[in-house]
């Protein structure tokens, strides 16, 4: 797919606005982030323009309805993070400023359209905000389940926005939700991502480990996100040899230096490149398929599916055949998905059904 921005490309970080204020982190980024001349949240992104940024990311991420709600400011939503976004884009001279959302914390459940479908509505609510604002691509951040960064990429397609996911992961490629950074990849790239990546909380080694391992899979630019002040020339020129292509840097003063180098070693992606057409998966892992898929016997859809999905996984085949008839064969898939780690295939004449399972 063709990338909208160039290569490399190279980010401030996510600063929550309590760490630019270093008080209240909605009433003062509220007020004082926009009518204050100078702010913290001005100085801070212009000083990252001057480090060699080039592009900067408005910090929007904890503007959500539940946390506005707790503040009696959520009213205000979609005027805080448009004006938010706005004095980020009036600091950038040009450069494309990203719109950070993270996960809905008021989605509490992870099964069915209901759920799904809220999720779904409210990204598009902050995405279409966030457009409307100005910006000229959204950062999905701090998401632990891989339902919900569907949502949010669809959301994002939804508004036609160019979507980023970066996941926050653990030395295995886990998030605290336990979905899987490869399965992670291979879905979101295939919804539309535009470009994906990780943050890893065990450090630069942990880091280049698990970026090297994706690069082989990934159709889109590969996402590090870290502080490169500490990285040595060498770890920054290995990321850059295994495919990072868009660096996010939480250093708190970016060394002018190390940006250069980025900008120096360029970037990998090639939106040419063949990749793995067999690949599939669940939130939980990747599948790498051979070319002749083995298929189960049809298995009925109900709405428990639990025991004929668990025998499959000791059967000889590695994939799952279900035909679909009706939404509710879609739904009742979403229901049962947990109790196979192998994936499905499925099979439905009616678009609407095929829609609803793929939704699910």
């Amino acid at each position: 797919m063709k990338f909208s921005f160039a290569l490399p490309m190279i980010s401030d970080s996510t600063d929550s606005c309590s760490e630019l204020t270093g008080d209240d982190p909605y009433l003062l980024c509220c007020k004082n982030e926009i009518v204050g001349t100078p702010s913290p949240l001005t100085l801070k992104k212009a000083s990252a323009r001057a480090s060699g940024m080039t592009a900067l990311l408005s910090p929007t991420g904890e503007l959500m309805h539940t946390r506005l709600e707790d503040l009696g400011l959520d009213d205000s939503f979609s005027e805080l993070n448009e004006k938010i976004s706005e004095t980020v884009i009036s600091c950038a001279e040009g450069l494309p400023v990203g719109g950070v959302v993270f996960e809905n914390d008021r989605i509490k459940e992870e099964y069915g359209k209901s759920v799904f479908e809220s999720a779904y509505f409210d990204h598009l609510e902050k995405i279409t905000v966030l457009k409307d604002a100005g910006v000229s691509f959204i950062l999905l951040q701090n998401f632990d389940k891989l339902w919900d960064m569907r949502a949010g990429v669809l959301a994002a397609k939804a508004a036609d926005m160019p979507v980023f996911v970066l996941m926050t992961v653990d030395e295995d490629g886990k998030t605290e939700g336990d979905a899987d950074y490869v399965a992670a990849l291979i879905t979101l790239q295939a919804l539309g991502a535009d470009a994906f990546g990780i943050h890893c909380k065990n450090g630069s080694e942990c880091t280049a480990r698990l970026i090297k391992r994706i690069f082989p899979h990934a159709e889109i630019p590969l996402i590090c996100a870290d502080d490169f002040s500490s990285y040595s020339d060498d770890k920054i020129a290995l990321l850059a040899e295994n495919g990072t292509s868009v660096w996010i840097d939480t250093s708190e003063a970016p060394d002018k230096n190390k940006l250069d180098l980025i900008k120096r070693l360029g970037s990998k992606f090639d939106e040419g490149s063949e990749k793995d057409s067999y690949a599939a998966a669940t939130f939980r892992e990747a599948f790498f398929l051979p070319e002749n898929i083995e298929l189960s016997e049809p298995v009925p859809c109900g709405y428990d599916m639990s025991d004929e999905l668990i025998d499959l996984d000791d059967s000889s085949c590695n994939a799952i055949y279900l035909i679909l008839k009706s939404t509710d064969d879609a739904a009742n898939i979403a229901l049962n998905a947990e109790m196979s780690y192998l994936p499905f295939v499925v099979h439905a004449s009616d678009p609407t059904t095929l829609e609803a399972a793929l939704r699910y």
